[in-house]
């Protein structure tokens, strides 16, 4: 063997080690990497990755050890002085440079630093008798180093102590890395438009005021007194801060002014003290009565425990700060642990509190799940005009084998929403349950239970309402009334949640293999807050199309590895989330279409499994702006795509002729090289009409399996010509060139000479039989189909061009 053959060879089975861990140690390497923007330091445990049980033993010891140096460290300190300080330096980030690759970790370790403070049970630590107080500088660097080798031990606990048996071992691991490391998975004033949405109804607060004694909106009010206040003293001094840190040396003993120094340190850490239930009322110009509601609902106490077994919690998913974001000391103060923490608690804290009583819950739920239902349902709606919806509705189902046809069925089925636009049905399905405690440890029972309940429940239901869009073409009503739905071709389903599940969602290929979803028909599964971002992304309905059609390929999360699905969503923007699909499995499926090509297999067989890294900061940066949050403008994300195409399908969704959404989103699926193609097949053939005064055609078919199966073409007539016959031409052609290929959908574009789109039409008829068919395409003389497999070159100057047919 040549040396350049065995590179090649050494190439090759890298990629196939790199495919084949999707199983293996490696890739949870590559995911947790990915999840927190490649900050990890794993090397020391992936060294002993052979034994993990030496891999466990060892990060135990480093948790154990680590948390004992930063009790040493702050052994001497006011946790609440400690806290202020540490939030301060790691979270206070200017937002004309803020990332959330470089910064979105700091939540979750300041809320670590808060674990081990409150496992003292008291504010101030023991000094030993003699004890020099270090260097304050000195101690902030040691506290970030300790707190990071505690999330890197927690990490890899995470990625080794799963267990590799259950078929939900990766999606528990996801759940417990992100449940432990991963804060602000929303915008804030998306997580406050949903509060006010569930909560400011009058019969929710009644509700809320009986059982809590406050309402969402005061709680919301003490809360944000909390943080407005903290910002305002902290904005005062953060400058000596600054001045402080930048003047502080390593060693102390270097030190000139020592004690003016820590004079300096402690008028700063004092705007870090916490607040007393008066003060908060004063501030917040709310009763006291209510402030001590607020304060007993979302105060975690300090309680003297073991601080290293509280710390494994943590890192196992578990942290009383989630939902109890406030830090109560035994003297009566309060101290927030992280502002980013305070308002996403709301809605599972007050949740918690109204089960313990049925009538108010109730109440709530129900008003929950029409938010949830009407809410995705306006996200989606908004970007497919012409659109008709049924929102909360009852159909009939068969309730045995016995009843065969729709007039017979006796069993009531619920649809959340179907929005029906063109000849595409869209089915939405809200879950608004949460998941428990202990499924966010990823414990594999309760996990799997509680995506039964989200996920499994309702792929299910939408997949019942699809089936009887397919089987009977429609629905009988609770009224008796029949609704058609014969014209639909296309059927995607979404399944919307109130929880944040990208951990979960974006691994849709497991929840497969875990039995929770099939193949068939999968749904999107995405929370309302993304689908939000998404919906305020997208620009053209052709977009949103595409990607429900590329997010719900069974190979797409095989393929594609994501932490979140705005990433999924970027990196379609940006790449398409394309998959390439068997070129035998495509030829078996429509033979029609031509023998696989060998470049085909290649690119098909090289496929490797693909770690999308964040893609969100120019988001952040969008929103940031939007927001009035940063001055610098930033551009908002749009999708790549050719211009020209991108103005062909902009006109064509002007037009909203039939078949124009489904025809849309196949144009822009095609790569670069088949986007421009599209774009200038029409001006092309028009100039060659100029040239000869004849009318000339392409046809592309595309597809990979029949259900996704369609054929285009373009057409030009001249000016001179009467515009009907050429409208019956371009009708006669597209639905013969469609039968004789035996192709779901046909759609036809008529150009004049001068290059402008002057007719369309769709013929989406189901493949069959058809003798008028058959005779058309005799009177046609169709050329074979492989003539149409791809588009022709340009004419050349020195030949008069060909008439195409």
């Amino acid at each position: 063997m040549s040396k350049q053959q065995r590179k090649r060879t050494a190439k090759r089975r890298k990629r196939e080690r790199a495919a084949r861990g999707a199983d293996g140690v490696a890739d949870l390497s590559s995911t947790v990497s990915g999840l927190l923007g490649g900050a990890m330091r794993l090397e020391p445990y992936l060294t002993l990755a052979g034994d993990p049980a030496v891999v466990i033993a060892l990060a135990r010891q480093r948790v154990s050890e680590a948390v004992d140096e930063v009790l040493a460290v702050l052994a001497h300190v006011d946790a609440f002085d400690v806290l202020g300080t540490v939030k301060t330096q790691l979270t206070l980030v200017d937002p004309e440079t803020y990332c959330e690759s470089d910064h979105g970790a700091t939540v979750a370790t300041t809320e670590l630093l808060a674990v081990i403070l409150a496992a003292r049970g008291t504010r101030t630590g023991d000094s030993p008798t003699g004890h020099v107080e270090p260097n304050p500088g000195v101690v902030l660097r040691a506290l970030q180093s300790h707190l990071q080798e505690l999330m890197d031990a927690g990490q890899v606990l995470t990625m080794f102590g799963v267990d590799r048996d259950d078929p939900m071992h990766r999606v528990s691991f996801g759940t417990r890395l992100r449940e432990a490391a991963v804060r602000n998975t929303s915008y804030p004033h998306m997580v406050e438009d949903t509060l006010t949405a569930l909560f400011d109804d009058p019969s929710m607060e009644e509700a809320c005021r009986s059982v809590l004694g406050c309402t969402v909106s005061q709680i919301r009010q003490v809360l944000t007194s909390f943080q407005q206040t903290a910002i305002s003293d902290q904005t005062g001094d953060f400058d000596l801060l600054a001045e402080f840190v930048s003047n502080t040396h390593d060693d102390v003993s270097d030190l000139a002014d020592v004690d003016g120094i820590r004079a300096l340190l402690e008028h700063v850490l004092d705007t870090g003290r916490g607040r007393t239930a008066e003060r908060t009322a004063t501030a917040a110009g709310v009763d006291g009565e209510t402030v001590s509601a607020v304060l007993d609902l979302f105060s975690t106490p300090m309680r003297a425990r073991s601080a290293a077994d509280a710390v494994l919690e943590f890192l196992a998913g578990s942290s009383p700060f989630r939902t109890r974001p406030i830090l109560a000391a035994d003297d009566g103060e309060y101290m927030v642990v992280h502002h980013a923490l305070l308002i996403p608690a709301v809605r599972e804290r007050v949740e918690d509190a109204l089960r313990v009583d049925g009538g108010a819950w109730d109440i709530y739920s129900k008003h929950r799940g029409v938010y949830l239902e009407t809410e995705a349902a306006r996200l989606v709606a908004r970007h497919l005009p012409g659109q008709v919806q049924h929102l909360g509705f009852e159909y009939f189902v068969p309730a045995n084998d016995s009843e065969t046809i729709p007039s017979s069925y006796t069993k009531l089925a619920e649809g959340d929403g179907l929005l029906l636009v063109d000849d595409i049905a869209i089915i939405i399905e809200a879950k608004a349950v949460a998941l428990r405690a202990r499924s966010r440890t990823g414990d594999p029972l309760r996990l799997r239970q509680d995506l039964r309940r989200i996920v499994t429940d309702a792929a299910e239901q939408a997949d019942r309402l699809r089936q009887r869009i397919i089987q009977d073409r429609g629905l009988r009503l609770r009224d008796g009334t029949w609704l058609d739905l014969e014209p639909v071709r296309e059927i995607h389903s979404i399944a919307v949640s109130l929880e944040d599940l990208s951990s979960i969602a974006t691994i849709t290929s497991e929840l497969v293999r875990s039995g929770l979803l099939t193949t068939d028909a999968l749904p999107w599964t995405v929370s309302l807050h993304d689908l939000r971002v998404i919906s305020e992304l997208v620009d053209r309905p052709a977009e949103l199309l595409l990607y429900l059609r590329r997010r719900t390929e069974p190979d797409t999360t095989r393929r594609f590895h994501a932490s979140d699905e705005l990433d999924f969503f970027l990196h379609f923007y940006a790449a398409q989330l394309y998959v390439e699909p068997d070129p035998d499995s495509t030829h078996q499926a429509l033979p029609q279409l031509g023998a696989p090509r060998t470049k085909n297999r290649r690119r098909y067989r090289e496929q490797h499994l693909e770690l999308i890294i964040s893609r969100t900061d120019p988001l952040d940066a969008w929103y940031f702006h939007q927001l009035g949050l940063r001055t610098t403008p930033a551009d908002k994300p749009r999708m790549k795509a050719n211009p020209a195409l991108l103005q062909l399908i902009d006109d064509l969704t002007a037009r909203r002729e039939p078949g124009w959404l489904a025809m849309t989103a196949t144009l822009l699926s095609f790569d670069d090289a088949g986007q421009r193609r599209c774009a200038v097949n029409g001006p092309r053939l028009a100039k060659q009409t100029r040239s000869d005064g004849l009318p000339h055609s392409i046809a592309m078919p595309v597809g990979t399996h029949q259900r996704d199966s369609a054929l285009i073409i373009w057409i030009t007539t001249p000016t001179t010509a009467p515009l009907g016959p050429s409208r019956q031409r371009l009708r006669d052609y597209t639905a013969a060139k469609k039968h004789q290929m035996q192709l779901d959908r046909g759609f036809g574009l008529l150009y004049d000479d001068r290059g402008e789109l002057i007719d369309t039409w769709y013929d989406n008829r189901t493949p069959a039989h058809d003798t008028s068919l058959d005779i058309l395409c005799a009177r046609l003389s169709l050329r074979s189909p492989g003539a149409f497999v791809s588009a022709p070159p340009p004419p050349k100057k020195t030949h008069k061009p060909r008439r195409k047919r």
